[in-house]
């Protein structure tokens, strides 16, 4: 019984096939803002996991309206984590019929990273929180340059 068990040790370190927990993703939690190149504010509002995943709301404002409102839902799926988000128009109608997909490509202390897998969605997307008070959200569209933002804690 003990060869069996470090059978199993041995090749879950060579294959890295580790569960990766949502928890992992604790320092997303909080209130962020930041003003945009075009003088808008993003706001962020993570929630603390639970339950297998782990939220955020997301505002894009000027003075005067709300430009559009997102949901991005983190979980664990088959042991790796799956991150989703819908963007809503201000009215609340969706910009798109499903949610866009992406799958996680890296994780480490305070960064996360992962690539679109659905249409629409953007190549890749990333968040760093690499102070106490700085969040970053990095990001490459479809089309056009990578975009970096930067959020500090409200």
């Amino acid at each position: 019984m003990k060869r069996f068990w470090i059978s199993i040790l041995i090749m879950t370190s060579v294959w890295g096939q580790t569960s990766i927990s949502i928890e992992s993703l604790s320092w997303l939690t909080g209130s962020w803002e930041g003003q945009r190149s075009n003088g808008k504010i993003l706001e962020e509002i993570w929630l603390p996991p639970r339950a297998g995943s782990i939220t955020a709301l997301v505002r894009l404002t000027d003075n005067k309206e709300t430009d559009f409102v997102e949901i991005i839902n983190i979980m664990e799926v088959n042991g790796t984590l799956e991150l989703q988000l819908q963007l809503f128009y201000n009215v609340l109608l969706p910009s798109s019929e499903v949610p866009h997909r992406f799958e996680l490509t890296d994780i480490k202390e305070n960064f996360v990273s992962f690539k679109g897998v659905s249409k629409g969605a953007h190549r890749t997307l990333s968040y760093e929180r690499p102070e106490k008070d700085v969040f970053f959200i990095r990001f490459q569209p479809e089309e056009g340059p990578p975009v970096e933002i930067e959020l500090r804690s409200k």
